[in-house]
């Protein structure tokens, strides 16, 4: 008991349910209750889904760790449980279609005798009208021959006529419609007829369809019985004609099929529960098919509605193929010699499958478990393991690949310390370019900057810069070098130093086109920075550069645009792209460069960008592009400068759609300020 009680409490209240469900079902179908049996199945269905949830969560955390009991379960799942269902399948089938041939043959059977009962109204209506009355006995008589109690009803203007003479009159009732052929219910008995309407007459036939009829439709296929259906809500009695049979309905067990039938004619008059004929079984899977079919019906008092009746069939799957078969004895054992050796043929290569299923899986394992030290060795940092290699399947590749991986494996360690310390100089560089960009914020002289520099990689080929060179007077300047990484940082570096060094050693003074004269010539300045960077860098180096100088007195704006992309002027809502004055630096040593001038009003803001601002593109290939930038500034022109800038950077990211940028981005904003 001990024990017993340790499996139910290892199984759970589900897997409890599960077994004593299972055990209760396999006695119940050896004792022949095998309707009760499949109910009883179908009950432990709830628990045997959760139950086998539970095995498997269980199964997963205990049982399937290691490979080799995930490949058994797998070869389980591939080979045992699919015959299984293979062969419930096949069982299942067969026995579903043995009853359906079996209602197939009694229904059948029926319909040819209702055939014959509506071939007797084609004959009586083909005959002459004037004729149809004298000729319906002789009619009559023919028919009974075949299809003994058959009755015909003529009736016209003079009333109704039936034969025979001693046939019960049917009164049909008014409403019905011509009825080819169906059965009718009447006095609760059963007939096949037929009901035929046309401008002169109605003929009507009707058939007692007997208990031993109905019996012997197909001989020797076992119980056969026609009857109501019992969940009818209504049930007619009609007085029944003389000489009918009468059938009682009574509610005994599907299984079974005993219904008893009471005989009021002169043939049989005892009455009485009918004999079992079930076929006895030819062997322990010749079990009985019972599922019955619906038969529609008529009642005699309710014209053209159609009642659901049972065609009941109590036979064996042996007794359907004898009546399939008959007489073809031979063709019946060929098929049994067939599929008896298609079966053991399964089981063949059932068994090979898996044989060879458990010498792969041998394989496997232990290529597994090989692999599986090696790299543990691999972990303790052992790269002199070698995995043998016993064969040139691709397991033995694997193992190969293997020894090939500890082999690289020290100059991929040695790869990878290199590029750490180049990550460390890049960082080094990175920090080192972020203190060559002005760290205090540029001085107002009455212009206020503004400016952000996003680089596309660690370092940076944008380069800004600012410095006040007199009192009232503020230098700045924007450029973009040409390539991105640490040749363009280094470019920029070199830019910056020659721009700083121009500055602050710049001191000639001439006339220009503005009304007052600026202490530093930008044209003269960018010129000779153009010298300086060609000469000291590789020629295929150069960069865009803007440099401009404003005077806080004289509010004028001096510049060189060598090459830049133009600054935007934004006046009173009207955007002037400012003018180019030469090419860029670094590329040519003799190249010319002139420089502008305008005044700056109280207000206006000019925008300066490089490429990394309107040349990014969408999913599409479209690119952010100047007009977008225009629009996008004047729309948020009166907020502060650092949201204008933050505002522009997120809409060109946003417009690209990617975390990550294709340039560098620099944007410089110079507001001149209101003085009071």
């Amino acid at each position: 008991m001990s024990r017993v009680r340790q499996l139910l409490q290892r199984l759970g209240i589900s897997g409890s349910v599960c077994l004593i469900g299972l055990v209760l079902a396999v006695a119940l179908y050896f004792t022949g209750h095998g309707l009760l049996a499949f109910l009883d199945l179908s009950l432990i269905i709830p628990f045997a889904i959760r139950f086998a949830f539970r095995a498997a969560r269980l199964l997963k955390h205990h049982s399937l760790w290691s490979l080799r009991n995930r490949l058994l379960l797998v070869y389980g799942l591939f080979g045992v449980l699919p015959l299984l269902l293979v062969l419930l399948l096949v069982g299942l089938g067969s026995w579903a279609l043995m009853n359906e041939l079996a209602i197939y043959l009694a229904s059948s059977a029926l319909q040819r005798h209702l055939d014959a009962v509506n071939q007797a109204v084609e004959v009586l209506h083909s005959t002459p009208k004037e004729k149809r009355l004298t000729d319906a006995p002789e009619i009559q008589r023919a028919f009974a021959r075949n299809m003994p109690g058959i009755a015909f009803y003529i009736k016209d203007g003079a009333g109704e006529h039936h034969f025979p003479a001693e046939a019960a009159t049917l009164n049909i009732p008014p409403g019905w419609k011509s009825i080819k052929e169906g059965v009718l219910v009447l006095g609760e008995r059963f007939y096949g007829w037929s009901h035929d309407i046309d401008s002169s007459c109605e003929i009507t036939v009707i058939y007692p369809l007997t208990n031993a009829i109905i019996q012997n439709l197909v001989p020797h296929l076992g119980d056969i019985a026609l009857v109501e259906n019992p969940t009818e809500n209504s049930v007619h009695h009609t007085p029944a004609a003389a000489g009918s049979v009468e059938v009682v309905r009574t509610h005994k067990s599907a299984k079974d099929s005993d219904f008893d039938f009471t005989l009021n004619d002169q043939s049989n008059k005892s009455g009485g529960q009918r004999a079992n004929r079930l076929p006895p079984p030819v062997s322990r899977l010749d079990i009985p098919v019972f599922i019955p079919a619906t038969q529609p019906h008529y009642h005699l008092d309710a014209p053209d509605k159609i009642y659901s009746g049972i065609l009941w069939v109590h036979s064996r799957p042996s007794a359907v193929l004898r009546a399939f078969f008959s007489g073809s004895e031979v063709i019946r054992d060929v098929l049994v010699d067939a599929l008896i050796a298609i079966a053991i043929l399964f089981l063949l290569v059932e068994l090979i499958a898996i044989w060879i299923g458990a010498r792969l899986s041998r394989q496997i394992t232990g290529a597994i478990n090989q692999l599986y030290e090696g790299t543990r060795r691999v972990i303790n940092g052992d790269f002199r393991h070698r995995i043998p290699v016993r064969s040139s399947d691709q397991l033995g590749e694997v193992a190969q690949s293997f020894n090939q991986m500890t082999g690289n494996l020290q100059r991929l360690l040695a790869v990878e310390k290199e590029k750490e310390r180049l990550q460390t100089e890049l960082e080094i560089a990175r920090e080192v370019q972020g203190q060559l960009y002005p760290k205090e914020a540029p001085p107002t002289c009455g212009l206020k900057l503004t400016v952000r520099c996003d680089p596309a990689r660690m370092v940076s080929g944008d380069y800004y810069d600012y410095a006040q060179v007199t009192r009232g007077k503020l230098a700045f300047a924007i450029g973009d070098v040409a390539g991105k990484g640490i040749s363009a940082a280094l470019l920029m570096a070199t830019l910056q130093a020659a721009l700083r060094a121009q500055i602050s050693t710049y001191t000639p003074v001439r006339q220009n086109e503005c009304e007052e004269k600026p202490e530093v010539d930008a044209a003269q300045l960018v010129s000779k920075l153009n010298k300086q960077i060609y000469a000291h860098t590789s020629p295929e180096k150069y960069a865009t550069f803007f440099f401009a100088l404003f005077d806080e007195d004289t509010r004028t704006l001096t510049y060189t645009n060598a090459g830049h992309l133009s600054p935007l002027l934004f006046r009173n809502g009207e955007v002037t792209p400012l003018d180019s004055n030469g090419t860029v630096v670094g590329a040519f040593p003799f190249a010319k460069y002139d420089e502008s001038c305008l005044t700056m009003n109280p207000g206006d803001l000019l925008v300066c960008y490089t490429d990394g601002i309107t040349e990014p593109e969408n999913a599409y290939g479209e690119m952010f592009g100047e007009e977008r930038l225009i629009d996008l500034v004047k729309k948020h022109a009166g907020k502060d400068d650092h949201e204008i800038v933050q505002i522009v950077l997120e809409s060109v990211r946003s417009w690209t759609g990617s975390p990550e940028l294709f340039d560098d981005m620099t944007l410089l904003l110079a507001r001149q300020v209101q003085t009071a």
